[in-house]
């Protein structure tokens, strides 16, 4: 697909409350004396990405709104709690650092699912290695965690970090020099 200049960066997303934010804000704050020449993601910037979409035509937003939109409404409201350490593509080498879901993550990859298949038919392309994480971390240079793992164990389970889910956005991602900006287009509510 060739892009334009008016084109719109979105995704798919889970939002996280602000309570949330904190909590993995300071667990990052523990975590950075460990581990360094790192992009930690900004407060306020976590999400839970369900699909990442790229740049879309501005006249196409409407129809892919709709089509998340027919998503949610099949969806009943669910919680998830968020919990335990992990690293794309392992700890040996590792790019990202994420935090997973302990509770919530087979409904999570179902609602990603279901997605997908409902914007294929717009033509985007199908996401099959879908892994339910928030991004704490990017690496800049090569590190190995593998002897951190008893500081990371720490957060195999985080307390308070429990979030009901009762709509999913579609987002605008504006990149800048001094990281993304991300605008909600849709939001889009689940059955009731």
């Amino acid at each position: 697909m060739v892009t334009t200049k008016n084109d719109v960066r979105c995704f798919v997303a889970i939002e996280i409350p602000q309570p949330i934010q904190e909590l993995l804000r300071s667990v990052q704050t523990r975590l950075q004396s460990e581990i360094r020449r790192t992009s930690w993601t900004k407060p306020g910037n976590f999400h839970l990405t369900l699909k990442f979409l790229g740049d879309v035509r501005p006249e196409t937003i409407d129809v892919v709104s709709e089509a998340v939109q027919n998503v949610a409404e099949a969806q009943v409201p669910f919680s998830i709690e968020f919990g335990g350490v992990g690293a794309f593509p392992n700890f040996t080498r590792p790019r990202v650092l994420w935090v997973g879901i302990k509770r919530g993550a087979l409904t999570v990859s179902n609602l990603a699912k279901a997605i997908n298949q409902e914007l294929q038919h717009l033509g985007f392309p199908t996401d099959h290695r879908f892994h339910p994480h928030l991004t704490l971390a990017r690496l800049r240079s090569p590190m190995d965690l593998e002897p951190l793992q008893n500081i990371l164990r720490q957060y195999d389970a985080i307390d308070g970090a429990v979030i009901s889910v009762n709509e999913i956005t579609l987002m605008r991602s504006q990149l800048h020099p001094n990281g993304a900006i991300y605008t909600p287009l849709n939001l889009c509510h689940f059955a009731v």
